[in-house]
C-alpha cells in the first residue's frame, strides 16, 4: 500500500532511540522528510546515521534538532525552526520518554512534577506550537501513548496519572479540530522490544525476586500472541495512522500490543 507520504514533512519528537526512533525511520521510508529531536546532539547524530544505514535516504531526508521536552520556551523555538526548514509541516508524531516505573510510596511531589512536565506539559507544548501549520496544510497528529494507561498498573502511579490524560488530550483535540482536516490519534504499544521495556523488565524481576529471563517470559505470556514485538511493527502502525491511508480515522485509540488490550479490558 501506498501510504502517500512521498514528499511530506514530519516531526518526530523524542526520536534519537526506541520507538520513536523507529518512526522516524518508517517516515523516512515512506519518502517523509523527518525532523527528528533529543535533548542530546551526540544521540541525534548516532541516530541519524542509523537512519540513513536503514533506509539509503539522502542526509536532506533527516533533520535533527536539539530539543528539551521539559523546557516549553526551548519547545516553541524549536519546532518553529523545524517548520521553517521543512517548509510547512503534515505529520506530527508526538512521543516522550517514560517516567519512571515505581508506586506511590515510592514516587514524591518532585517525581509528580517532573512526570507531568516530561508527559503531558511536554505534550501540549509540541501541539501548541504546531497546530497552527498543521491546520494549514491539513496535516495529523499522532500521540505515542503506553496501552497500559488504559487499564493502569501496579507500581506505574506516574505513567498512568499522566499518560492517560494524553488519551483525553488527543480525543479532545480530534473533536475540536476535524472540521479544520487536522486528524488526531492515539498509538498505544505494549511489549514492544526498546531499552525501556529491557530496563520495566529489569525492574520486574528486582520486584519479584526472580531471574531477568523469568521476568521476560512473563511479559511474553501477557500477550496473546506470546511474544515481543518488534520496534519496526510499531512503527508501521504509525506510520499508517499517520498518513492519508488512514484519512477517514480521528479520535481512535489503536493498539499495537500483541492482543493485550482485549485479554485485559
Amino acid at each position: 500500500m501506498d501510504l502517500g507520504l512521498k514528499g511530506a514533512t514530519a516531526i518526530v519528537t523524542a526520536s534519537s532511540k526506541g520507538l520513536g526512533r523507529a518512526v522516524a525511520t518508517e517516515l523516512v521510508r515512506e519518502g517523509a522528510t523527518v525532523v527528528i529531536s533529543s535533548r542530546s546532539d551526540e544521540n541525534l547524530t548516532e541516530a541519524k546515521d542509523a537512519i540513513i544505514d536503514a533506509t539509503d535516504a539522502s542526509s536532506d531526508a533527516i533533520i535533527p534538532v536539539v530539543c528539551d521536552l521539559s523546557n516549553v520556551t526551548e519547545i516553541r523555538e524549536q519546532m518553529a525552526m523545524a517548520i521553517e526548514r521543512l517548509g510547512g509541516l503534515d505529520v506530527l508524531v508526538a512521543n516522550h520518554g517514560g517516567p519512571p516505573a515505581q508506586g506511590f510510596d515510592a514516587s514524591s511531589l518532585a517525581d509528580f512534577d517532573n512526570a507531568y512536565d516530561s508527559v503531558l506539559r511536554s505534550t501540549v507544548a509540541i501541539v501548541d506550537a504546531t497546530l497552527p501549520s498543521l491546520v494549514d496544510d491539513g496535516g495529523s497528529i499522532t500521540t505515542v501513548v503506553s496501552a497500559s494507561a488504559r487499564e493502569p498498573p501496579a507500581d506505574h502511579i506516574l505513567s498512568n496519572t499522566f499518560r492517560s490524560g494524553l488519551y483525553g488530550f488527543s480525543k479532545g483535540l480530534a473533536k475540536e479540530y476535524a472540521d479544520q482536516d487536522v486528524r488526531v490519534n492515539c498509538v498505544c504499544p505494549r511489549g514492544v522490544l526498546t531499552d525501556r521495556i529491557e530496563y520495566k523488565i529489569r525492574v520486574l524481576a528486582d520486584r519479584e525476586d526472580i531471574t531477568v529471563e523469568e521476568a521476560r517470559q512473563r511479559r511474553e505470556a501477557e500477550l496473546p500472541l506470546g511474544r515481543l514485538g518488534d520496534p519496526e511493527e510499531f512503527a508501521r502502525a504509525v506510520a499508517f495512522m499517520a498518513s492519508n491511508a488512514a484519512s477517514f480515522t480521528t479520535g481512535s485509540v489503536f493498539q499495537v500490543d500483541g492482543g493485550w488490550a482485549d485479554r485485559i479490558l
